[in-house]
C-alpha cells in the first residue's frame, strides 16, 4: 500500500492535470511556500495558495497549454515527498524535451506546506522560461 504523502502527491499531480483549482488549492496548506530557483521571470518564493496558483497558471500560459509534467516515480515518508518528473514544453521556437526534475514537497498535517524545484539543468530551464 502507497504511503499516504504519496497518494496525496500523485492526487494533486491529477488535479492539477485536469485543471482542477478548488483541489488543488486544497492539497496546499494556508501558509505553503513555494520555491521556484534560478533566473528565469518565474524564479521567486510564491506565499500562500493564492500565489502558488497564479504561479502554476503561468508556464501553461507562457507554453500555450503545451507544458507536461510526467511523472516517472514518486517516494515519500512522513514528512517530505519527491517526485521525480520529465517535463516536456514548447514555447516561442523554443523545446524542453525531457527535463529531468526532482519535485520535492515538506507535507505537514496532510497538507503540502513546501516545496522545492530541483531540475537536472537549471541552465536550461532558465533560458527555456526566459
Amino acid at each position: 500500500m502507497p504511503h499516504v504523502n504519496e497518494v496525496l502527491v500523485r492526487s494533486w499531480f491529477v488535479a492539477q492535470a485536469r485543471g482542477d483549482e478548488a483541489a488543488v488549492r486544497a492539497a496546499l496548506a494556508d501558509d505553503v511556500v513555494w520555491h521556484v530557483p534560478g533566473r528565469s521571470p518565474l524564479s521567486a518564493d510564491y506565499r500562500g495558495p493564492d500565489e502558488v496558483l497564479a504561479f502554476l497558471a503561468r508556464p501553461r500560459e507562457l507554453s500555450n497549454g503545451t507544458v507536461r509534467p510526467q511523472i516517472l516515480d514518486v517516494m515519500a515518508g512522513d514528512d517530505y515527498a519527491i517526485a521525480l518528473v520529465r517535463v516536456h514544453a514548447e514555447r516561442e521556437g523554443k523545446k524542453l524535451d525531457g527535463s529531468l526534475q526532482a519535485w520535492t514537497f515538506r507535507i505537514a498535517e496532510g497538507r503540502i506546506a513546501e516545496f522545492w524545484f530541483l531540475v537536472e539543468d537549471r541552465y536550461e530551464v532558465d533560458a527555456f522560461w526566459s
